[in-house]
């Protein structure tokens, strides 16, 4: 197993900690927020303040010292990553579509300046 350097003595009871991929754990655990509430002799309990998945919210899990990162990383819901994914993706979609627009000179590059500035602002509504 890969050792991150973290161990027990890493951490401390209200610690924020973001869980990493665990090892040992069930992986829909993997991203979520949370905060230590205490420690064992070999793992660290964390209560789940956002976890990945909403039913988890509120769940203390253990995990081991290498399975955390402190701190709260990243947006912890399974369903916001996959949003983000699809609005990134969107995004790119009309920005390729004014690099093909630009390139058949059908509209200049002020005009596509424009066009992925009012893409960018549909896509946050």
């Amino acid at each position: 197993m890969f050792s991150s350097g973290k161990t027990l003595s890493s951490f401390k009871v209200g610690d924020k900690v973001t869980v990493r991929v665990p090892s040992d754990r069930p992986l829909y655990h993997h991203g979520s927020h949370g905060t230590v509430v205490t420690i064992g002799t070999k793992r660290v309990h964390v209560k789940m303040d956002r976890a990945a998945f909403e039913n988890h919210d509120g769940e203390v899990a253990n995990f081991l010292p290498a399975d955390l990162d402190p701190g709260h990383l990243g947006t912890p819901r399974s369903s916001e990553r996959m949003n983000d994914a699809f609005t990134a993706f969107k995004l790119a979609a009309g920005t390729d579509l004014v690099a093909v627009a630009l390139e058949a000179r059908i509209i200049t590059a002020e005009q596509g300046e424009r066009i992925k500035t009012a893409w960018a602002s549909h896509l946050e509504s």
